[in-house]
């Protein structure tokens, strides 16, 4: 049921991803983000090999590993000075970037002891940004190479660096360490890649709705300005056409010159018409976006684009429900989403309804479409939530919709709520506990 992103069917209407093609999508990490982490990195290298080497008086292997780190120091020093830090880098440059980090770790663990130095749960740092920042086949690709090196790391020749003979780990131990890490390295990653992605989409998705309430807001003023356009405009077509009128009424010349004078007059006239209209239709007054209106002429105003979609659009306003409200973009966006939706899935009729009860004022939708899906019904709401299947024609669209409306209505304290409608299809209710008068 949820298929728009933005109300409305005007096709000349910008969409929320022809001006943010990219927002919120997976990947486009900035090289300096990369380049600090690496410099976070060479300095815990160097810090714990010091450590070991002075403090401790280990042997680290130094004619190994500390050619190892200086690589990497002169290949992030290089990315420094030569490259643009705030470039974003495709995503086989970043996913290349962290298989680099990944083996220079992997080869330092290498030549000091392997799964037996403690540090190996560096392992998981390189995967674990990558799931929280490239797309899902980079970080599946990198944890395909960490289990790999993870492996390698196991069958090391080199001991762990000590005072000494070094102490054996065991077999079983060793292969427990695998085990450990192996599985921490797949479930770690694929837990930041959710949560990665969920706070992407969310953010994207209010973006969407800043964005759908902005175009409402230019809406509003457009009117405004038309209005103010047909009120002063007003006097000076009056003049004229009076003046027209006199000229036309004692004009004795030629019959070309009458009929030029009657064209003038008919347009003029016309154009009064036209700015009657604009002062019949304007959406809110001089200087005043929201405008006190009655429920049913804000409901009829919000269905309105959808009336003719070959869907008979009912509307039932009670009693209590004869009141004015305010005219906002919110409520208009909101019921606009919710009523295309309806249509959009709806087999004959749709039916819009209002009415007050216990100071709580219901606007319903209905419609004899297929009705919600009871699977996801309690996810309705949720950015990215498509509510039912997609009707031959007919778009499921990215689930925008409801997240939308929803964060519209909670924003002036109302709440959206899902069900079956009385004859079947879906119903979707709008409960504002006060009269929406802001």
């Amino acid at each position: 049921m949820d298929k728009l992103e933005t109300a409305g069917n005007n096709t000349t209407k910008p969409k929320f991803g022809d001006i943010y093609p990219d927002f919120g999508s997976e990947g486009g990490v900035r090289l300096g983000t990369l380049v600090a982490i690496r410099w976070i990195g060479i300095s815990g290298q160097l810090f714990a090999l010091g450590l070991v080497a002075f403090i401790l008086r280990f042997d680290v292997n130094a004619e190994i590993t500390v050619p190892m780190v200086l690589v990497s120091a002169l290949l992030n020093l290089w990315f420094s000075l030569r490259s643009d830090k705030n470039k974003r880098l495709p995503d086989s440059q970043a996913r290349a970037h962290l298989a680099f980090d990944l083996v220079h770790v992997a080869a330092l663990l290498f030549a000091t002891g392997g799964l037996s130095n403690p540090f190996c749960v560096l392992m998981l740092v390189p995967t674990t940004v990558s799931a929280t920042m490239l797309t899902r086949q980079s970080t599946y690709g990198l944890i395909a190479l960490s289990l790999a090196l993870v492996t390698a790391l196991a069958f090391t020749p080199f001991p762990l660096p000590w005072d000494g003979q070094a102490p054996v780990v065991e077999p079983l131990f060793l292969t427990a360490i695998w085990i450990s890490l192996c599985f921490t390295l797949v479930f770690l990653a694929i837990y930041m890649a959710r949560v990665g992605r969920e706070s992407r989409m969310r953010a994207r998705a209010l973006v969407a709705t800043q964005f759908a309430l902005e175009q409402e807001q230019k809406l509003a003023a457009l009117g405004a300005l038309a209005a103010a356009a047909a009120h002063e405009l007003g006097t000076p077509m009056g003049t004229i056409m009076l003046a027209a009128k006199d000229l036309l009424t004692t004009w004795r010349g030629d019959n070309d010159t009458r009929a030029d004078l009657e064209l003038i007059l008919a347009e003029i006239t016309r154009c009064r018409n036209i700015l009657s209209e604009l002062r019949e239709h304007k959406k809110a007054g001089v200087g005043e976006h929201f405008t006190m209106m009655p429920v049913a002429a804000v409901l009829r105003e919000a269905a309105a684009p959808h009336e003719q979609r070959g869907m008979a659009i009912e509307f039932a306003i009670g009693p209590s429900a004869n009141f004015e409200i305010a005219r906002t973009p919110e409520i208009i966006h909101s019921i606009r989403s919710i009523v295309e939706n309806a249509v959009g899935f709806a087999r004959s009729r749709v039916a819009v309804a209002a009415d007050m009860s216990d100071d709580v004022l219901m606007v319903t939708v209905d419609d004899d479409g297929p009705g919600f899906d009871p699977q996801i019904m309690r996810n309705l709401g949720e950015p990215y939530v498509t509510t039912r299947s997609p009707r031959p024609g007919r778009d499921g669209g990215l689930g925008l919709g409801l997240f939308i409306a929803k964060s519209l209505l909670e924003r002036m304290g109302a709440s959206l709520a899902f069900g079956a409608a009385p004859s079947g299809g879906a119903r979707t209710s709008i409960l504002f506990s006060h009269k929406p008068d802001l």
